[in-house]
C-alpha cells in the first residue's frame, strides 16, 4: 500500500506544483482581476473575455450606450472620433475581438441586452471572415466568456490550461520572464514588438506600437514590407466563394431584432482590405434585405481607399485616417 501512494505521489505531485504554477502567474489573465490587464502583456491574451471585464467593471460608473463591434481591423475605429458623430451625452465602447466573426458580434449583443445595457448607437466592421464564422470556438484566444452562456467553466477553463501545457509556450514564457531577453525560438509565442501596442482603459481603443515605428521612418517600413511580400501585387482573385448559409442568415436577423428591441441608430461597414477583393454580391443583397439599405455602406474591392499601401499598417489592417474617411462619408 506504502509504495502505491508513493507512486501516486510521484504522479500527482508535478501536476499540483504545475497546476499551482500555472495559477500563479496566470499567463492569459484569466484566474484573477487585474486594473490594467494589458500591464507587461507579453502574450496575446483573449481579447473578448479581457473586453467584456473592462465593460463589466465600469459600464456601472460611465454608462456606456454606443458600441463599435468587430475584429481587430476595427480597431481603426476610435471612440473619440467616433463619439464626434454621435449625441453629445453618448459613451462609446470598442467592444472587438481578435478573428472577430458574426457567431461573435451577435454573443456580445445578445450579452449586452441580457445585462439591460442601452444599446443607442452600434458602429459593426465586417468583411467576408467575419461573416463566415457563425458558430462558437473554443480556442483559448476566441472561446468566450462564460457570462455569454454559451460555454461551461469547464469547457473555458480547461482550454487555457490545456495551452499552458504546450510545452514550447510554457518554456519561451518562463524564458523570456525570468531572463528578459527575447530570442528567435519565442517568436510563435512571446509579444516582443519595437513598440508595444497601448490600450486605452475605459474605451477599449488600441493603439498600434506599429504607428511609431513609420512615423520614425516611413520609407523604410514600407520597403522593407515590400520585400518581405506583405503588400503584393493586386488586385487578387479569391479561390473562394463566400456563399450565404441559414445560419448567417440566423445570426443577422437576430443582430437586427437586437437593433430593434433597443432602436438602435446602426451602421454596417464592409471593411476596405487590402486585398481588394468584393464582397459578393449575394452576401450585400442579403444584408440589405435584412438591415436597412442606407446602414449598409460597401467599401471593398479597388477604390481611392484600398489603393494606396500607405492607407495600411500591413496587408491586413487599415489605418485610422481611412476610417475617419469613411466615418466622414456615412454620418
Amino acid at each position: 500500500m506504502k509504495i502505491f501512494l508513493k507512486k501516486l505521489a510521484f504522479f500527482f505531485i508535478p501536476i499540483i506544483l504545475y497546476v499551482i504554477i500555472v495559477l500563479s502567474l496566470d499567463i492569459f489573465k484569466i484566474f484573477k482581476d487585474y486594473n490594467n490587464y494589458y500591464n507587461q502583456d507579453i502574450t496575446t491574451l483573449n481579447r473578448t473575455y479581457v473586453s467584456t471585464k473592462i465593460f463589466q467593471k465600469n459600464k456601472d460608473s460611465v454608462n456606456y450606450d454606443s458600441f463599435i463591434f468587430g475584429s481587430s481591423r476595427s480597431q481603426a475605429f476610435k471612440t473619440p472620433i467616433w463619439k464626434h458623430y454621435l449625441p453629445e451625452k453618448s459613451v462609446p465602447f470598442h467592444y472587438d475581438a481578435h478573428s472577430e466573426d458574426l457567431y461573435g458580434i451577435y454573443k456580445k449583443l445578445e450579452f449586452l441586452d441580457d445585462v439591460n445595457s442601452p444599446i443607442n448607437h452600434a458602429l459593426i466592421i465586417i468583411d467576408r471572415a467575419v461573416l463566415s464564422g457563425t458558430i462558437k470556438r473554443l480556442n483559448h484566444l476566441y472561446i468566450n466568456p462564460v457570462e455569454f452562456n454559451d460555454v461551461s467553466k469547464y469547457e473555458f477553463y480547461s482550454s487555457f490550461i490545456l495551452a499552458n501545457l504546450n510545452p514550447r509556450f510554457m518554456m519561451a514564457y518562463a524564458d523570456f520572464y525570468c531572463f528578459k531577453t527575447y530570442r528567435n525560438y519565442m517568436k510563435n509565442y512571446v509579444r516582443m514588438d519595437k513598440y508595444p501596442d497601448t490600450f486605452t482603459p475605459i474605451y477599449n481603443d488600441s493603439y498600434y506600437g506599429l504607428a511609431k515605428e513609420i512615423k520614425e521612418d516611413s520609407l523604410g517600413y514600407y520597403n522593407k514590407l515590400k520585400q518581405q511580400g506583405v503588400f503584393y501585387q493586386r488586385p487578387q482573385e479569391s479561390n473562394i466563394t463566400l456563399e450565404k448559409t441559414k445560419r448567417e442568415i440566423d445570426l443577422l436577423n437576430k443582430i437586427k431584432s437586437i437593433f430593434n428591441k433597443h432602436d438602435t441608430n446602426y451602421k454596417i461597414v464592409v471593411s476596405p482590405l487590402y486585398d481588394q477583393i468584393p464582397m459578393e454580391e449575394e452576401q450585400l443583397v442579403l444584408l440589405y434585405s435584412i438591415f436597412d439599405k442606407d446602414k449598409v455602406f460597401d467599401f471593398s474591392g479597388k477604390n481611392n481607399l484600398t489603393e494606396p499601401i500607405s492607407n495600411y499598417f500591413e496587408s491586413s489592417h487599415y489605418k485610422p485616417n481611412v476610417a475617419k474617411i469613411i466615418l466622414d462619408s456615412i454620418y
